[in-house]
């Protein structure tokens, strides 16, 4: 398994990181900015946590996980900046990044390109679309949903829910055998919590939206590699990807019950405990059978996919 201890440190230093620029861009008045900001602490706690723990992306990108970082996070960094400035501009730059993601990650791979040895094409030209056509709605509804209605129910209480599911799918991803696009996870995580506690003690505007928007691209995007290139079940990615939309729940009660942020973190829990568990189980069954114990080696499992 990977070190814990390199972990924790990755994870604290991105908190910190993320924490302090949230908290310098917070003192901004005017939206943008703060805006602005929200963005570019997430990118620093994402840059120092992977510097930590060496998993900086190959350039040229060589496979999935690489173009996630290189192409997929980048392209959405570079849309909520434009939404920053302009709300329209923005709806319309986060349509592209949910149009071009999952055909960006599958990239020359044997979804979708023929190779012509033993191992043929998975998916034909017309699942290919519809494949890609449903994906690229689920995100959109999803990303729609969580920033239309997060200054409605609690901006923070939403990018804290989004930290918790993406801290859960790193954990999840890494039972499910691939140690790298899991331990990928914890900085964007880390980032994250860190900027939703920055934002509590900002004194002028949170500027949360676009770290929440690229939050959910990269959730969208370490669960589609780890369910099509690792061994993440389809039910444990459905349950991660919904997890933040629960937390939307508690809007159907009425508003003078005072519990409702401490019920979205339960609820968006529920979800992300049970995909703990299920993993955890299969990860006991497959470590159990004879011989799983001694074949491969640390470097093995922690550069799967590389």
């Amino acid at each position: 398994m990977p070190d814990p201890i390199l972990i924790g440190k990755a994870f604290g230093a991105s908190a910190a990181v993320a924490f302090v620029m949230a908290l310098l861009f917070g003192r901004f008045s005017r939206a943008s900015v703060a805006g602005a900001g929200g963005v570019l602490a997430l990118a620093g706690a994402m840059y120092v946590g992977l510097c930590i723990l060496g998993l900086l992306p190959h350039f040229p990108p060589r496979e999935a996980l690489d173009r996630l970082l290189l192409i997929v996070l980048p392209a959405a960094l570079v849309a909520e900046l434009i939404a920053a400035t302009s709300k329209r501009a923005g709806w319309m730059a986060r349509a592209t990044i949910a149009v071009l993601a999952a055909p960006a990650l599958l990239w020359d791979s044997l979804y979708i390109a023929d190779h012509g040895g033993p191992r043929p094409q998975v998916w034909s030209p017309v699942q290919i679309w519809l494949i890609f056509a449903a994906l690229a709605a689920l995100l959109m509804a999803d990303w729609t949903m969580l920033c239309r209605l997060a200054p409605r129910v609690g901006a923070r209480t939403v990018l804290s829910c989004v930290a918790g599911t993406v801290l859960g799918a790193s954990v999840v991803i890494m039972l499910s055998g691939y140690a790298t696009g899991g331990q990928v996870g914890v900085p964007l995580a880390a980032g994250l919590g860190g900027i939703a506690l920055g934002s509590l003690l900002a004194t002028a505007n949170p500027g949360t939206e676009g770290a929440l928007s690229i939050g959910l691209v990269g959730l969208f995007g370490l669960l589609m590699i780890g369910r099509l290139f690792a061994g993440l079940a389809s039910i444990n990615a459905g349950l991660l990807f919904t997890a933040p939309l629960l937390g939307l729940l508690p809007e159907l009660w009425p508003a003078r019950w005072r519990v409702r942020p401490a019920l979205r973190l339960v609820l968006v829990a529920i979800p992300v405990v049970l995909a703990l568990a299920l993993a955890q189980h299969k990860f006991a069954a497959d470590s159990s059978r004879p011989g799983s114990g001694t074949e491969g080696s640390l470097d093995d499992y922690t550069n799967f996919g590389k």
